[in-house]
C-alpha cells in the first residue's frame, strides 16, 4: 500500500503539479491584492475574499484534473496490472489511491494557508476552521474524482462529471433559496420546490465548507464547524465504499 502512495507522490512531482498550483496560487494572491487595493472600503476584506475564493477553486480543479488523468493513464499504460501483481487486493489499492491523492491535496492546501496568512486573516479561529474545511473538501473531491475515474472510461468525462457535481454542490444553497423565494405559484412549482429541498438534504453540500466570511468575521456558531465535519464523516466512507465496489467489479 505504501508503495502505491509513494508512486502517486512521484507522479505528482513528475507532472510538476506542486509547481504549477503553487504558481497559480501566487498569481491568484497577487491579483487579489490588486483587486482589493482598488476597493474604496474594506480593502483588506476584499483581498481575503478574492484570494480565498480563487485558491479554493484552484485546489479543487487541480486535484480533480490530476486524479482523473493520472488514473486513466495508469489504466492505459497497464500500471494498474503491475500494482495488482504485487500482494495487494483491489480494495487496498483503491484505498491507497485515495490516501495518496489526499496526501497530495493536503500538501497543495499548505501554500493556500501561507498566502492567506501573509494577507493576515481578521479572525484566526475562522482561518483555522477555513483551512480544516478546505482540507476535508479536498479529500472529498479526491474521492469524487476517484469514483468518476473508475466509473467512466474517459479522463475528460471524469473531470467534467466531478467538476459538474462540485459546482452543483457549491451552489445548492443558492438553488434552495431561489426556489423558496420565487413568486410563481402552482402545484408544479411547489413540487419542484419540495423536490429540491429533499435533494439538498441527502446530497453532499460543499457550500458548508470553506466559507470566505469565516476569514473576516469568524464562525457565527460552533454548529457551522459541526456541519462540514459531519458532512465529511458521512460522505467520505460512502464515496470510498462506492470506489471499492466499482473497482472490484471493473474488468481490465
Amino acid at each position: 500500500m505504501w508503495t502505491s502512495i509513494r508512486y502517486i507522490f512521484l507522479c505528482a512531482l513528475r507532472d510538476r503539479l506542486f509547481t504549477g498550483l503553487i504558481a497559480g496560487i501566487v498569481i491568484a494572491s497577487l491579483v487579489a491584492a490588486m483587486l482589493g487595493s482598488a476597493a474604496v472600503l474594506e480593502e483588506k476584506e476584499m483581498k481575503l475574499a478574492f484570494a480565498a475564493a480563487a485558491s479554493r477553486l484552484m485546489v479543487a480543479v487541480g486535484v480533480t484534473v490530476f486524479v482523473c488523468f493520472q488514473l486513466r493513464s495508469a489504466f492505459d499504460s497497464r500500471e494498474i496490472d503491475v500494482m495488482l501483481s504485487r500482494p495487494i487486493s483491489r480494495p487496498q489499492l483503491a484505498l491507497a489511491f485515495w490516501m495518496g491523492f489526499s496526501a497530495v491535496a493536503t500538501l497543495i492546501a499548505m501554500p493556500v494557508a501561507l498566502a492567506l496568512f501573509l494577507i493576515t486573516p481578521m479572525s484566526w479561529s475562522g482561518f483555522f476552521s477555513w483551512m480544516a474545511s478546505l482540507v476535508l473538501e479536498s479529500w472529498l473531491v479526491v474521492a469524487l474524482a476517484l469514483f468518476a475515474a473508475l466509473t467512466l472510461n474517459s479522463a475528460v468525462a471524469s473531470v467534467l462529471a466531478t467538476l459538474g457535481f462540485y459546482v452543483l454542490s457549491r451552489m445548492m444553497a443558492f438553488f434552495v433559496m431561489t426556489a423558496s423565494t420565487i413568486a410563481i405559484t402552482g402545484p408544479l412549482v411547489s413540487a419542484c420546490r419540495y423536490a429540491l429541498a429533499a435533494i439538498s438534504m441527502i446530497m453532499l453540500r460543499l457550500d458548508f465548507f470553506a466559507k470566505t466570511e469565516w476569514l473576516i468575521y469568524g464562525l457565527s456558531a460552533p454548529s457551522e464547524a459541526a456541519l462540514f465535519v459531519v458532512q465529511a464523516l458521512i460522505f467520505l466512507p460512502l464515496l470510498l465504499a462506492a470506489c471499492v465496489v466499482d473497482f472490484q467489479r471493473k474488468q481490465f
